[in-house]
């Protein structure tokens, strides 16, 4: 009896360790990534968290185009590919518009696998707003959820369909090793859009709590 309490305080404190590691990912100092664009590893402000963003780039949602990008390296933590958008000009205090431009998103793997492929317009995308600034906002997709019975009165909800790479909307989780591209297109412009500064990026981000 004595045996199994000394195992079971020691296992608990490897557990208990491996969570606090865990939690210390120092993507700020992250250098594995040799993809395209310009890494850059942040801090988050809450406890045990950490995230980093991939700016692939300049998009220009006012015209036909098409653009794309190798990422190679990336930490293996949930991340989304999307559109941060911002006003061309500092004198606009109003709330950024919402562009509508018909878009299609693929992300392949190095097999040529296709990872997640979105084909819809921006204005029907998440908004994610920073806290006091309308004057930027981050734009990506979410998939469908389900509700999964798991007893009489219960239940749970989930993600589904989940793609290769846990992907779901415009979400995916990184495997280590791997290599993508993404491609992205401006399938149909929205004129109103030229005064919106528009960037492809990727934004993962990562908490043990």
């Amino acid at each position: 009896m004595r045996l199994s309490r000394t195992l079971s305080i020691a296992l608990s404190f490897f557990i208990l360790s491996a969570a606090l590691v865990g939690c210390d990912r120092q993507l700020t100092h992250y250098d594995a990534y040799r993809g395209d664009g310009t890494f850059v590893g942040h801090a988050e402000p809450a406890l045990c968290r950490d995230g980093y963003t991939v700016d692939l780039g300049a998009i220009d949602l006012s015209v036909p185009g098409q653009i794309e990008r190798r990422l190679d390296g990336l930490p293996p933590i949930e991340s989304t590919l999307g559109v941060a958008i911002a006003s061309k000009t500092s004198a606009n205090t109003n709330e950024l518009p919402r562009p509508s431009a018909r878009v299609t998103i693929t992300l392949r793997d190095e097999k040529q696998h296709i990872v997640l492929s979105r084909s819809e317009r921006l204005s029907d995308w998440i908004r994610q707003i920073p806290m006091g600034d309308a004057q930027h906002a981050y734009l990506y997709q979410r998939g469908s959820l389900i509700d999964v019975p798991t007893g009489p009165d219960s239940g749970r909800v989930e993600r589904f369909p989940l793609g290769q790479d846990d992907s779901w909307g415009t979400y995916f989780t990184p495997r280590r090793g791997a290599r993508y591209t993404v491609h992205f297109a401006v399938d149909e412009p929205d004129a109103d859009a030229a005064v919106i500064d528009a960037r492809l990026e990727v934004r993962g981000v990562v908490g043990c709590l």
